[in-house]
Parts: structure tokens; C-alpha cells; sequence
């Protein structure tokens, strides 16, 4: 397909300026200047480049309305999911907000990290390179691995990535709409599936959502409704959430991050090709009236008139190849809708 569209560029690059100038030498050998009708040939070119700039700019738009109208539809399950994401984030700040679950043979991970490393990232200690993160050194890693426990530290880090940042009252806000870009999502399916494989690999026994509080368990349990539209299994609740990730890994992020991608992706080529087309055409009925109205001299509004007709010929050949490539593409519906 890209080898495809490669040609089809390179055929209209040739051929505009080779129509262009054949019709330009074809004007100039076999033309004679003591017959010709400015006026006439004017005024039929201004009619004509104006029919066909009316033609375009109603195909154009109504082309965007309805690119509008399937963006606008997707937007509204994008929401959907996206409201999700955030009851998700609000549940990895209450998880995160648990001392006790954090609590792992007499040792606290929460407060370790919140009182020694209360600045550190999930992406510092993974060693990513990102901008505005600091990078240590292997030592500095390590020393910092040992003390946060691992696995236990960067779950931890994990759903502190989850928050993002954002200001704790958010997080309690009954109505809190976002937006999420796709660097979002990638990051979110990484730090939920951080915490999944910690919550799979750890014992029951050790990590357990058992001696936390039921006051704070409830805004667990709300947000978990909002999401599934279930109640939270109280004898399985630790499994419960880890189902939960695992939806999210495999479906929710996945299906925000295709819709998404979808939305955020440029129009066709047709469009700038005809918006181009357009703009030469609109350029030409400019000119054409200008020579049109002034006085200028016979071989003068010969020679400006006959490049305009050149011009006009090749952009209007150049019209009728875009419209030709364009067919195949526009009756391609490849797009998934129903999800």
C-alpha cells in the first residue's frame, strides 16, 4: 500500500508540469494571436474554476461532517471506557492509601517509600530513560530495590504511577471527566499490569486485603461497582481485583487505546490533495480576473492568458487523477465499528 500511494505521488508530480508545459507549446505554436478572445476565454475559464471550486468545497465538507459525526460516536465510547480508567485510578489511590495491606512481615513498604523514596518513580526505578525522570546508576538501583522490597516497592510504584500526579481531592470527586492519550494509556496498562503480577505472585496468606479497614474498603468496593456493574466478592477480594486488572489489560485498555488511535489519526490524503487542488484553482480565478479586467498589451494578455489556460488544464487533469486514486481508497472500509 505504501509502494502504492509512492507511484501515485510520483505520477501526478510528473504529469502536472508536463501537461502544463505541452499545452502551453501547443497554445503557442498553433494559436494565432490576431484572432484571439481574451475575454472569452477568460470569462469561460471563471465560469468554470468557479463550478468546480463549489463542487469541492461541498464534497469536501460534506465529507467532514460526516468524518465528524463517526469521531463524535466513537468519542462517546471512548468516554465510557475513559470513566472507567479514572474509577480505576481513584481505586489504585485508595489501594495505595492502605497501611496495612502494604504491611509484609512487620515491614511497611508504604512507609519506607513514602518517608525514604517519597520522590521516586515507577519509571526511575525501572531505569527508563525519560525525559524529566532521573537516572541512576546500577548501585543506586540496586541499593534502592533492596530497600523498597522489590516486587512489593514497585507495585507500590506502580499505582502511585496511576494517580499521575494529580491532587488527592480528585480523586473523592463524584464527577471528574478526563481526556487520556494514548502515552497515557500505555503507561496505565503497564502500571496496572505491574500490580497484577504482583498481586499473582504473592501469597495469599502474606498479601491480603484482611486486616484493612472496612471504611476505606468501601470506596474500594463502590468504584469496583462502577466499573463492573458487580459487587466485589468480600470472600475473594484480593482475586477479585486481580480479575479486575486483568479485564483492564486485556480489554478496556486495549479497546481505549484502538478507538483513541482511531480519533487521533490525520484525514485521508484525498482531503489535502483536494484542498491543494482547490487553493491552485482558487489562484487561478484570481488571476484570471485580473487579467481579465486590466488593460494590458496584445502579446502581454496573450502570453498570461495561455499560461493560465496551461495551468488550468493541468490542474484540472491533476483533479481527475485524485479523484481516480481516491475511489479505491474511500470505498475501503477496513475500520472495526462493531467492538
Amino acid at each position: 500500500m505504501k509502494r502504492i500511494k509512492t507511484i501515485n505521488k510520483l505520477i501526478r508530480n510528473f504529469i502536472y508540469p508536463i501537461v502544463a508545459f505541452i499545452s502551453f507549446w501547443i497554445f503557442i505554436e498553433f494559436t494565432n494571436t490576431d484572432e484571439f478572445n481574451k475575454n472569452q476565454i477568460l470569462s469561460t475559464i471563471i465560469s468554470v474554476i468557479s463550478i468546480i471550486i463549489a463542487i469541492i468545497v461541498t464534497y469536501l465538507f460534506s465529507k467532514l461532517f460526516a468524518e465528524k459525526t463517526t469521531r463524535i460516536e466513537r468519542k462517546k465510547e471512548i468516554d465510557l471506557l475513559s470513566s472507567k480508567v479514572t474509577s480505576l485510578r481513584k481505586m489504585a489511590f485508595h489501594i495505595r492509601g492502605l497501611h496495612e495491606f502494604w504491611k509484609f512481615n512487620g515491614i511497611n513498604v508504604k512507609s519506607i517509600i513514602d518517608h525514604k523514596y517519597k520522590d521516586l518513580s515507577y519509571e526511575e526505578y525501572r531505569g527508563y530513560e525519560v525525559p524529566g525522570h532521573r537516572k541512576f546508576t546500577s548501585e543506586e538501583l540496586t541499593k534502592i530495590d533492596k530497600d523498597i522490597y522489590g516486587t512489593n516497592g514497585q507495585a507500590y510504584l506502580a499505582l502511585k504511577g496511576l494517580e499521575d500526579g494529580e491532587n488527592s481531592y480528585s480523586f473523592f470527586a463524584k464527577f471528574n471527566p478526563k481526556n487520556y492519550s494514548l502515552d497515557d494509556i500505555v503507561r496505565y496498562k503497564e502500571y496496572a499490569g505491574s500490580f497484577w503480577y504482583f498481586l499473582d505472585r504473592s501469597s495469599d496468606e502474606i498479601v491480603n486485603f484482611n486486616g484493612c479497614s472496612r471504611y476505606w474498603l468501601n470506596s474500594i468496593d463502590e468504584l469496583y461497582y462502577q466499573i463492573t456493574g458487580n459487587q466485589i466478592d468480600q470472600d475473594n477480594y484480593k482475586k477479585s481485583i486481580k480479575d479486575l486488572l486483568s479485564e483492564f489489560d486485556s480489554l478496556i485498555f486495549e479497546k481505549h487505546y484502538y478507538l483513541n488511535s482511531l480519533n487521533s489519526t490525520k484525514l485521508s490524503g484525498f482531503y489535502r490533495k483536494g484542498l491543494l487542488n482547490m487553493m491552485i484553482f482558487l489562484l487561478l480565478l484570481i488571476i484570471a480576473v485580473f487579467i481579465f479586467v486590466l488593460d494590458l498589451r496584445i502579446m502581454t494578455s496573450f502570453l498570461s492568458t495561455i499560461i493560465l489556460l496551461s495551468f488550468f488544464i493541468a490542474n484540472t487533469l491533476d483533479l481527475i487523477i485524485i479523484t481516480v486514486q481516491s475511489i479505491r481508497t474511500e470505498l475501503e472500509v477496513n475500520e472495526i465499528y462493531s467492538i
